[in-house]
């Protein structure tokens, strides 16, 4: 199994990289541009996942308590964002387990943590949000927001063009396995993990 996923994810990267500068010299800054196709994906691997979206700071609590949200992460490895309210610095146990493989490695490169700027996000939060940025995902329907369950995480974007594509490059054979989805936002890297994410 190991060495099929290893042989996976070395094609998976060729691809994925070749796939990346091709979108780049298009015109596209970016490796994982956001898209209409993307967010249906997110959504097909919500319902096959079976997770609760949730709808209110009630419902949140909820999920807290009984174990099916967890805390971020408190290491020398991920630096969450004094603008994130305590009450939403929750995730599903996949995501925090990806977020910490993922920011390890990372510090490990650059002797830095890795930022989060959100993680959960009710469905009330979000309708909030749309009132003043007209990009954000909607709360309902085949392109919801995936904040909604606590899968996804959105990590800082103030990072140099070394850390940026370091960053691009160890994501792609996620993607590629169909275990992440990545989208680059104006200020963000937005990653949803699915509960594939455990084959790692």
């Amino acid at each position: 199994m190991l060495k099929r996923t290893l042989l996976v994810l070395s094609l998976g990267l060729s691809f994925l990289i070749g796939s990346a500068e091709a979108r780049k010299s298009k015109g596209s800054s970016v490796a994982f541009p956001p898209s209409h196709e993307s967010l249906l994906l997110q959504n097909q691997k919500i319902n096959q996942m079976g997770v609760e979206r949730i709808g209110d700071e009630r419902g949140l609590s909820r999920l807290v308590e009984d174990g099916t949200l967890v805390a971020l992460p408190k290491t020398d490895a991920v630096k969450i964002a004094p603008s994130l309210p305590s009450n939403r610095r929750y995730v599903l146990p996949i995501t925090r387990l990806f977020l910490l493989a993922l920011a390890r490695q990372y510090r490990a490169e650059f002797h830095l943590p890795l930022q989060v700027d959100s993680a959960v996000r009710p469905r009330n939060v979000q309708e909030s949000l749309r009132h003043h940025n007209k990009s954000a995902a909607p709360t309902y329907g085949p392109t919801a927001s995936s904040h909604e369950t606590g899968a996804t995480i959105d990590l800082s974007r103030h990072l140099s063009k070394k850390q940026t594509q370091w960053l691009e490059q160890r994501l792609m054979p996620y993607v590629y396995l169909g275990y992440i989805v990545v989208e680059e936002e104006r200020h963000c890297f937005h990653i949803f993990v699915s509960t594939e994410a455990a084959l790692l």
